[in-house]
């Protein structure tokens, strides 16, 4: 063997001891991330089979992604998803009843409409209740729900709407009561009244749905006694989350005959809604808990609409974020339309905050000078004028602080789950306007609920 060809083997061994230890540490890193992954939480089934299960989603406002953090994954709709079939096919085999009800808040970008209805079709939604906010575009969801039995808010007269499911047996009767009229409006709910009583009918679940806070909707289940079974209601219930022993969530409590409980408020929060009817004599038994998608791999057919949806909003993004970099290169003014163009849900949910409406409030006090404007005017911070006053005052940037940098920019036409992470809005930002010369009452868990979206 000459000494070139004892070089070349050299070489050749070495090479190949370097493909197997990357190989090797390829195959440590797989492991480690394996261990590392979330297990899904095994579905807990109830010792005796329910007679009826519905399963409840709620707020999703249009996110088929939420963004690349562990701890967010979640929330995505391909993985509730998961966590919806796993769920309905074990209760079924026990000989449990199932149904899947959407119970409102699901609509954001308009763009995305069609493809979350079209998932909803694909994992058998049997029902979807519009919320105020939804019914806003109900044309547009009518185009597209195709065949999805869907439950508006009442409208001008004020009677509900209701929709009846059958279910082996038993029939479920799912009211909207919109935004309902206070407890003291007594010719509303003398109208009310009239409309539900005539859906009592033996064997039947009277559901009403209320877009309302827990204090109101303590009172609303007052007032519904002995006409329904079950108020949802787009709010905690409870108070404080309270695991039940099989490590679930409690999300009902009984108020007189009415089972008061919560519309799941995070994406990645299922409500169970079970009940129990051992026989004729004696009334059904009813609970409801919260279920979490939290380690749940995608559905597959769900993920495939959602990459769809991606797909058509990146061509649509390169435009969008183009006009972004544009403005954030300047470091000039973003105003909350040019965000809203594309997170109508969020836009429209901040119009109905104080925040829209911090520099009205400075007029209406006569205190429009330069020490107030600079936290109530976004537009006078970066500019030092203010051109518009209505559906103006505390914007995006100003929370979403990252929007003002070029680079940080740069990251926010990703699509979300492919986002490494995401800024949250901290009591830091807040406190930089909410001091205590001008905010002494600020508490940050009290105020920041009020301006979430």
């Amino acid at each position: 063997m000459t000494q070139k060809q004892a070089e070349q083997r050299l070489h050749l061994l070495g090479l190949s001891g370097v493909a197997l230890l990357m190989a090797l540490f390829a195959l440590i890193a797989v492991h480690q991330w394996r261990q590392q992954r979330p297990v899904p939480p095994p579905v807990t089934l109830p010792k005796e089979p329910a007679t009826l299960m519905l399963l409840v989603t709620a707020n999703r406002q249009g996110k088929l992604e939420v963004c690349g953090c562990p701890g967010k994954r979640a929330e995505d709709l391909a993985r509730v998803a998961a966590l919806l079939k796993v769920t309905a096919d074990q209760n079924r085999r026990r000989g449990t009843q199932v149904a899947l009800i959407e119970g409102g808040d699901f609509l954001g970008e308009p763009d995305a409409t069609p493809y979350l209805l079209r998932a909803y079709r694909a994992m058998g939604y049997q029902a979807i209740a519009l919320s105020p906010r939804d019914a806003k575009r109900l044309p547009q969801i009518r185009a597209h729900a195709n065949g999805l039995p869907l439950l508006p808010p009442p409208q001008g007269n004020g009677k509900p709407n209701a929709f009846s499911l059958r279910l082996g047996e038993w029939s479920v009767t799912l009211v909207n009561l919109g935004e309902p009229p206070s407890v003291t409006e007594e010719r509303a709910w003398q109208q009310i009244a009239g409309a539900l009583r005539p859906l009592h009918h033996p064997h039947t679940l009277l559901l009403a749905l209320a877009y309302t806070d827990r204090k109101t909707a303590e009172a609303l289940a007052g007032r519904l006694n002995g006409l329904v079974e079950v108020l949802l209601v787009d709010d905690n219930v409870m108070g404080e989350s309270l695991l039940t022993a099989d490590g679930t969530m409690a999300a009902g409590r009984q108020i007189g005959r009415v089972l008061l409980a919560s519309l799941p408020q995070s994406r990645s929060q299922v409500l169970s809604l079970m009940l129990w009817a051992k026989d004729k004599q004696n009334s059904p038994k009813l609970e409801a808990t919260l279920l979490s998608s939290y380690g749940q791999s995608p559905d597959p057919q769900v993920k495939e609409i959602v990459d769809a949806y991606y797909a058509m909003r990146q061509k649509k993004l390169q435009q969008e974020m183009r006009q972004l970099l544009a403005v954030a290169q300047k470091r000039d003014y973003v105003t909350p339309e040019f965000c809203g163009s594309c997170h109508r849900a969020q836009y429209e949910q901040w119009l109905t905050t104080t925040h829209s409406k911090a520099i009205e409030t400075l007029r209406q006090q006569k205190r429009m000078d330069k020490q107030c404007l600079t936290c109530h005017s976004l537009e006078f911070k970066m500019r030092g004028v203010v051109t518009v006053i209505k559906n103006r005052g505390v914007e995006c940037v100003d929370c979403h602080t990252e929007l003002a940098d070029p680079m940080m920019a740069r990251m926010h036409g990703q699509r979300p789950g492919e986002r490494p992470t995401t800024t949250t809005v901290t009591e830091q930002i807040c406190v930089r306007c909410h001091d205590r010369e001008n905010s002494p009452n600020f508490d940050y868990r009290t105020y920041l609920p009020k301006v979430t979206h």
